[in-house]
């Protein structure tokens, strides 16, 4: 079971540190956040920022009570400004005044002013900016008054910045919690974002593309065992026709673009889900996409995911290379080979797309991949993930299709994969495989040997 903490109980260990051992404070940070380390404590809440004196609680417990005041009599909008932009500056100074301030009331006092005031565009819009202040890397905050004002003002009919702010408050609301997904997915919230997704503009839509992301994240450690799956599994159910379209109508913003490819891999959790994409017309777009777009790291790495998802369907996995894609994929993989992590969504995409399927390794083979693979395992020979993405390439193109062996020996790749197999030794299994399927002489390990002998029944009397 993972270990939470307070961030006063942290500062409070900084201090002892400094006071006790005689330590700087950057000493006393830096050994205190040893020692919850090795206690199994989660720190991914808790500021790390050298902590001096002790913050002046003051202004955020005076501006509490004044909006509390102002909820309880119905004060003047202005006055209600005022604090709220008051708390929003003190909870922007960091975690531990937003801790302080949550602890205080300013969640329940921010909650009250957007409920009383709908009607006032200028006092919502500053109560969602201090809300986000407070609950940014904050989200255990959100209950069910919460929830519900969230899934309340996502409308269509609502105003375009409140909207944009709400969306952010949601999705800050799902980051690191998986309580919180759950809360607002059965709240219904999905019902909400396919109406905007359908009839909204592209900042709307990339925010609502960024809720059905983070509602299918699996990113608690404080909890067993999400509903990331089933979230994902929902969510495509109502939205992958909807999303190859918006594909379809904004492919001229590479911004719009890249966020849905994004969102679809992180969907594709189910076999049928593959195959509706591919009815939908997502491989033509996808090809569209490629040749538009080859130059560009971020929707080459999105693409190459996304195929690597679709290649889980057999179907799909031959139709990818039988639509033209496969230059396309060279070409990506070659122009972006500067990019770390382009080249190895590359790779395994390549892999994925060779496993088990000699025609599509031949129509690859032909393309020249061999020579781009090798290529990008000389340029990263210290990576790991290049080489070990890169033996599965290798090992998946010549498994089924062994006239590929001389050509890849030829360029050097025995050479590589031993090289590889000196620096990384935890990835030796893939790494041997790709040298044995070569027919390179290779010493492999048998992981597992009977000691022989019969086995003895036991009868229970």
């Amino acid at each position: 079971m993972v270990r939470v903490i307070t961030q006063q109980t942290f500062n409070e260990a900084v201090r002892e540190n400094a006071d006790v051992l005689g330590m700087s404070f950057e000493e006393a940070l830096e050994e205190t956040i040893k020692q919850f380390e090795a206690q199994k404590v989660d720190l991914s809440n808790i500021s790390k920022q050298v902590l001096g004196d002790p913050i002046d609680e003051t202004p955020i417990r005076d501006a509490i009570r004044e909006l509390e005041n102002c909820n309880r009599d119905k004060k003047e909008s202005k006055d209600i400004k005022e604090y709220l932009i008051i708390l929003k500056e003190q909870c922007d100074k960091g975690i531990e005044y937003k801790v302080l301030a949550g602890k205080t009331g300013a969640y329940h006092q921010i909650l009250t002013v957007l409920l009383n005031n709908k009607g006032n565009k200028d006092l919502a819009l500053t109560g969602f900016k201090t809300m986000l202040a407070l609950m940014t890397k904050q989200p255990d905050l959100l209950d069910d008054r919460g929830v519900e004002v969230i899934v309340e003002f996502l409308n269509i009919e609502q105003d375009l910045e409140i909207l944009k702010l709400c969306l952010k408050w949601a999705k800050e609301c799902c980051i690191m919690h998986e309580m919180n997904r759950q809360k607002l997915y059965d709240a219904n919230i999905l019902s909400k974002l396919k109406v905007l997704l359908e009839d909204s503009n592209s900042d709307v839509l990339r925010a609502v593309l960024g809720i059905l992301r983070a509602l299918v994240l699996d990113d608690d450690i404080r909890v067993e065992f999400g509903r990331a799956h089933e979230h994902a599994r929902g969510i495509a159910s109502e939205t992958l026709p909807c999303l190859t379209s918006l594909l379809n109508r904004f492919k001229g913003d590479e911004n719009v673009v890249n966020d849905l490819i994004l969102t679809v891999s992180n969907l594709l959790v189910r076999n049928e889900f593959c195959k509706q994409v591919a009815e939908e017309g997502g491989l033509e777009l996808i090809h569209e996409v490629m040749a538009e777009y080859g130059q560009n790291d971020k929707i080459s790495r999105q693409c190459f995911k996304l195929l690597k998802a679709l290649a889980g369907n057999d179907d799909c996995k031959a139709k990818i290379i039988s639509k033209g894609l496969g230059p396309h994929i060279a070409a990506a993989l070659n122009k972006n080979i500067n990019s770390v992590s382009v080249a190895t969504s590359g790779l395994a995409c390549l892999a994925a797309l060779c496993l088990r399927c000699p025609e599509n390794s031949k129509a690859l083979f032909e393309v020249g991949l061999p020579e781009v693979i090798l290529q990008v395992m000389k340029i990263y020979p210290k990576d790991k993930s290049i080489q070990k993405t890169g033996s599965w390439a290798i090992r998946n193109m010549v498994s089924r299709s062994k006239y590929q062996c001389g050509h890849f020996i030829e360029l050097g790749a025995e050479d590589i994969l031993k090289e590889a197999l000196k620096n990384f030794k935890e990835c030796e299994y893939d790494i041997k495989s790709a040298l044995r399927d070569l027919g390179c002489e290779v010493e492999l390990k048998e992981e597992w040997t009977g000691k022989g002998g019969l086995l003895n029944n036991v009868k229970n009397d």
